[in-house]
């Protein structure tokens, strides 16, 4: 109710200035008259009348007829300024208030159709763009922590910092928080995903037991999930399934658009089953295991700094980890976008050696 009221005195206000400064004032613009050269025209006639009669060129009835008609034409362009004023006065008296109320109804109903005169005011501090800037991970999960303790029912505070737990190396509250998603909420792909990969982390890489059991549920559970797949692909070229892992790394391909981060390492995993399978010996690549394991991670961190950027040991650890993957394009990209968020050398010195040992330009 306070912000109507002070919207219509604000609004009343400039209304009353406009309408002063576009209405015609008195005190500041000239009678309506007959101007003093007109006026000066019909004394110098009325002189030529008086000459002309004294000089005997006119009678004393022409002298009269002629002031005569002189004053009918002074009295009728007086009267004709006089009619004019008026009107156009009136048309402007009528015009000025007309077109105010026009702009204070569409300004008003603006206002009501696009804005939001009821949200709460929100200092510079807590709008989002802003606190991303200054975010502290460490006082960001403190302070989760706490409410947590406070409400340990709250699903997006788990869901949070799950993944906090995980970039931190922190495994074990990892697995904790994940464990607790699942039993809030119903599962989902992604966060049977989520456990399976914090439980392979503990594992040192293995996919035995529980995490395999929540890999299948996820894939089985949405049938376009990447990570999931991957993994399963990975664990079939790993145990020797060829058959099973040749066409599982075969529809996993076949989703990706192929310009994908994981697509080559996919490739590379096809590759490696079709020899298994063949029984030839494959090139040389990496580890079936830790590529999904670095894959399923790479993107995730690729798309949060290249939207939200981060800090240089996250730009170091994305570059490292392209570098593994003999995803090169992709490490030079990531390599120049970490140089334009740290633009001075003596920072980057870790990060320009990574580059230079991994032949980036």
């Amino acid at each position: 109710m306070v912000f109507w009221i002070l919207a219509i005195t604000v609004t009343a206000i400039a209304c009353a200035a406009l309408y002063y400064a576009a209405a015609g004032r008195a005190v500041n613009a000239p009678g309506v008259e007959v101007g003093d050269a007109t006026t000066g025209h019909y004394r110098q006639q009325l002189g030529e009348i008086e000459a002309d009669l004294a000089s005997g060129r006119l009678t004393a009835a022409e002298a009269v007829a002629a002031k005569g008609e002189l004053a009918r034409e002074l009295i009728r362009l007086k009267q004709d300024a006089g009619s004019a004023a008026p009107t156009t006065a009136g048309r402007s008296r009528l015009l000025l208030p007309a077109s105010l109320l026009l702009v204070v109804a569409i300004s008003f109903a603006s206002y009501l159709f696009l804005g939001q005169p009821n949200l709460p005011s929100l200092p510079l501090s807590g709008r989002a763009d802003v606190a991303a800037q200054n975010i502290d991970l460490d006082v960001a999960i403190k302070r989760i922590e706490t409410q947590l303790a406070a409400n340990p029912d709250d699903l997006r505070g788990w869901s949070v910092i799950g993944p906090a737990y995980m970039q931190l190396g922190r495994i074990d509250e990892a697995i904790g928080a994940f464990r607790r998603v699942l039993e809030l909420s119903p599962p989902t792909a992604d966060t049977e995903t989520d456990l399976a990969e914090a439980l392979m982390l503990k594992a040192e890489g293995s996919m035995a037991g529980e995490p395999l059991a929540l890999m299948q549920s996820a894939a089985a559970r949405d049938p376009a999930h990447i990570r999931s797949r991957f993994y399963l692909a990975s664990n079939a070229t790993q145990t020797g399934a060829w058959d099973d892992a040749v066409k599982r790394w075969q529809d996993l391909i076949a989703m990706g658009k192929g310009d994908e981060p994981w697509v080559a390492t996919a490739r590379d995993g096809l590759a490696a089953a079709e020899a298994g399978r063949d029984g030839t010996t494959p090139a040389p690549a990496m580890d079936p295991e830790q590529a999904a394991m670095i894959a399923g991670m790479v993107q995730g961190l690729s798309d949060r700094l290249m939207a939200e950027g981060g800090t240089l040991e996250e730009w170091t650890r994305l570059v490292r980890s392209y570098l593994v993957l003999d995803q090169k394009d992709l490490a030079q990209k990531a390599y120049d976008a970490a140089k334009l968020a740290y633009p001075h050398l003596m920072e980057r010195t870790e990060l320009d050696a990574l580059a230079k040992d991994g032949g980036l330009s």
